[in-house]
C-alpha cells in the first residue's frame, strides 16, 4: 500500500531568500539570475513572507500607485501573512488549499524555520511523475 506523500517529498528545499530591506530591483535581479518566480522574504522581525516576479512586474506598470520602483524595498510589497505549512503536511492537504484559494506558492517550514517552497511548478512536476509511474511503470515516459 502506498503512502500519501508529504509536501517535503516534492518541495524545493533550501530556496533562495531575500531580506525585506533589500531594494525591489535586487529581488527582480535575483529571480532572473536563478530562474525562479518566487522568493521567500525574511522580514525584519524574523517572520516569513514571499514575493513573486509577477508582483514585481505588475508594480512597474503605468498607473500603479507606487511610482518610484527604485525607492521601494521588498518589504514594501510583501503580504503581511503568507501561507505556511509544516514539511510533514500531507501533499493532498496542500494541493487542496492551493486549489481552493488559488494560491500559487506555499512556504514550507520545519520547527517554524524556512525549509522549502512549494509552487505550482513543483505541483506540476510531482503530478507528471505520478502519471508516468501510473501509466508507464516500466520507466518509459514516451507517449504513443
Amino acid at each position: 500500500m502506498k503512502r500519501v506523500p508529504k509536501v517535503k517529498d516534492v518541495m524545493t528545499a533550501f530556496p533562495f531568500t531575500i531580506n525585506a530591506t533589500q531594494p525591489m530591483a535586487h529581488a527582480k535581479d535575483m529571480m532572473r539570475e536563478h530562474g525562479v518566480g518566487h522568493l521567500p522574504v525574511i522580514m525584519e522581525n524574523g517572520d516569513l513572507s514571499i514575493i513573486s516576479f509577477r508582483e514585481l512586474e505588475r508594480i512597474q506598470l503605468p498607473g500603479h500607485s507606487h511610482t518610484d520602483f527604485e525607492d521601494l524595498t521588498v518589504g514594501d510589497l510583501c503580504p503581511v501573512q503568507s501561507h505556511q505549512v509544516d514539511m510533514q503536511t500531507s501533499l493532498i492537504d496542500v494541493l487542496d488549499y492551493m486549489s481552493d484559494t488559488h494560491c500559487d506558492c506555499i512556504l514550507v517550514t520545519r520547527h517554524d524555520k524556512l525549509a522549502g517552497i512549494f509552487t505550482m511548478s513543483d505541483a506540476c512536476t510531482a503530478y507528471s511523475h505520478h502519471l508516468k509511474d501510473l501509466f508507464f511503470p516500466g520507466g518509459g515516459d514516451s507517449v504513443a
